[in-house]
């Protein structure tokens, strides 16, 4: 029986390195929103640590200069925790088309996989066949060989007794 070859083994080929490379693709831009939001966590924690700063200047009366310094670090590292949280937000729509075509490119893989599937198992029913004729032939050969073999028994059987 000939070996099994999928006609469009190239074609899965290629399918599989698309796949990798989407899965890749979404890997990386997970990877860099999670740093995103690890930046957006430690401005967070910047932010309150002022903030518990300023509060407690407040109370013990420090002077107006420090406590207007404080306010303004306090106002700064709100504009960094929103820049912060736009930068992860950014992030959102790039991941969702990452994670549509790492989809489409899993679903053309199985296709393939598929088709290789259902080929490799007709190639063996084919050879199962095949063997199966073989075997019918042989056989059909032995029973014709045994047949020709006793007609000639009988026929020299006939011979002798005459």
């Amino acid at each position: 029986m000939k070996r099994f070859q999928f006609r469009l083994e190239s074609v899965l080929r290629i399918r599989r390195f698309e796949f990798d490379r989407a899965r890749t693709q979404l890997a990386r831009l997970e990877e860099e929103r999670a740093r995103r939001e690890a930046v957006v966590r430690g401005e967070a924690d910047r932010l309150a640590r002022g903030r518990s700063l300023l509060e407690a200047e407040v109370q013990q009366g420090a002077d107006g200069e420090t406590i207007a310094l404080r306010h303004d670090a306090v106002t700064a590292g709100r504009y960094r925790v929103a820049q912060a949280e736009r930068a992860v937000e950014e992030m959102l729509e790039p991941i969702a088309a990452a994670r549509r075509r790492l989809h489409h490119a899993r679903a053309r893989v199985r296709s393939l996989e598929r088709l290789e599937e259902e080929a490799a198992a007709r190639h063996h029913r084919e050879g199962l066949a095949a063997e199966q004729a073989e075997l019918e032939e042989l056989a059909l050969s032995r029973i014709a060989l045994e047949q020709a073999s006793a007609r000639r028994r009988e026929r020299i059987e006939g011979e002798a007794e005459r």
